[in-house]
């Protein structure tokens, strides 16, 4: 990949090649991820057979070969007839949008809410090969933060997710978690936006989906102010920003939608926040998460979530401190029609977390 690309870069020097509109600043000819190559290049027909060369020295030169059933070409802004001029200069198949790159959906324009097909796709996938394992309240957690959690994540990482999706990501995590039959998940009392919250807030950790996608995405914003060495910052520099501070950029009407995304973050996050976000030079999602939770910490939090105790004694304690467990007096309180409200061991006073834990003779 390297010998190919120097070979790109001593092509775009010669006389008749013309750089894409959007790289011209940079000298941007390609992107190398693995085994994925991307090419960038102007719509011309000098500009084509410049790489075309270049591909076929670089075939005679290793014995490497595109494969053509792998291969596509992408256009924009032409005529049907300068499309097909160029693909008999390529021989390359013409691509269609979206295309996916590493699992993710991309297309030039707006991104759409069944793009994210993929990601609901993957999470009932898993959830359909654990429906039939025995697991406590404690391995649903892991397997959420770890694995559910992650593939939204992932996805958080690169894009600003339509409010429906997450809203849909949220309810399969919820019904995973405490149950569900039909459509509904099971009775519980604990409500989802306190189980998002931070474990020092008094959650479980697990993040609320808008704002932790929009936490996601400040990393960006820190990366361009602190001017980080990599290729997109630069690129935003050179293109958006030209000289202009951040913070101080006035939208125009012909640019991306990604980077409109970004710049209303701006009405979210003030400067001093994003600056704050980072901890030895690095910057810190949960920093900046906290930012937008107005909740008081919770005393208790390292006494339930210390290290020394079993995960599954941890997710009941919380429950305990928190008065969610279902004892009977909350049973009562809901209406569910039980034989009595009484402790079930002692039989001498109504079943509470008082009595169940400081009261009962027996407990």
């Amino acid at each position: 990949m390297e010998y190919l690309s120097r070979q790109l870069q001593f092509g775009a020097m010669q006389p008749g090649f013309r750089f894409h509109p959007m790289c011209k600043s940079l000298k941007i000819i390609n992107l190398c991820f693995a085994d994925d190559l991307v090419i960038f290049c102007k719509a011309n027909s000098n500009s084509v057979q410049v790489i075309k060369q270049v591909f076929d020295d670089f075939c005679t030169s290793s014995g490497l070969s595109a494969n053509l059933n792998k291969s596509q070409v992408f256009f924009g802004g032409i005529s049907d007839h300068e499309k097909s001029k160029l693909q008999e200069v390529l021989q390359f198949e013409e691509g269609s949008f979206p295309l996916k790159y590493l699992g993710i959906t991309l297309r030039p324009t707006k991104w759409k809410e069944a793009d994210c097909g993929e990601i609901l796709k993957k999470i009932k996938l898993r959830l359909h090969t654990w429906s039939s394992r025995h697991l406590s309240y404690a391995g649903r957690v892991q397997l959420i933060t770890s694995v559910l959690l992650g593939l939204r994540n992932y996805w958080m990482n690169i894009f600003l997710l339509p409010q429906s999706v997450i809203k849909e990501v949220d309810k399969l995590c919820m019904w995973f978690l405490w149950g569900h039959n039909g459509t509904r998940s099971n009775f519980h009392l604990t409500s989802w936006s306190t189980v998002c919250l931070p474990k020092s807030l008094g959650g479980l950790g697990f993040g609320e989906g808008p704002k932790w996608n929009k936490a996601l995405l400040g990393k960006y914003i820190w990366a361009i102010n602190h001017q980080q060495e990599t290729l997109w910052v630069k690129w935003i520099h050179s293109v958006y920003l030209r000289g202009a501070v951040f913070w101080n950029y006035q939208l125009k009407t012909d640019t991306s939608w990604y980077w409109k995304k970004l710049c209303h973050l701006r009405n979210l996050f003030a400067q001093e926040d994003i600056d704050k976000a980072s901890y030895h030079g690095k910057f810190r999602i949960g920093l900046l998460y906290a930012k937008l939770i107005h909740q008081n910490p919770a005393k208790y939090h390292q006494f339930v979530w210390n290290r020394l105790s079993i995960p599954k004694h941890k997710f009941i304690t919380w429950q305990a401190v928190n008065s969610k467990l279902l004892t009977r007096d909350h049973l009562i309180r809901v209406s569910m029609v039980i034989e009595s409200g009484s402790c079930p061991v002692c039989e001498m006073a109504a079943e509470n977390h008082n009595h169940l834990f400081f009261e009962c003779l027996f407990s």
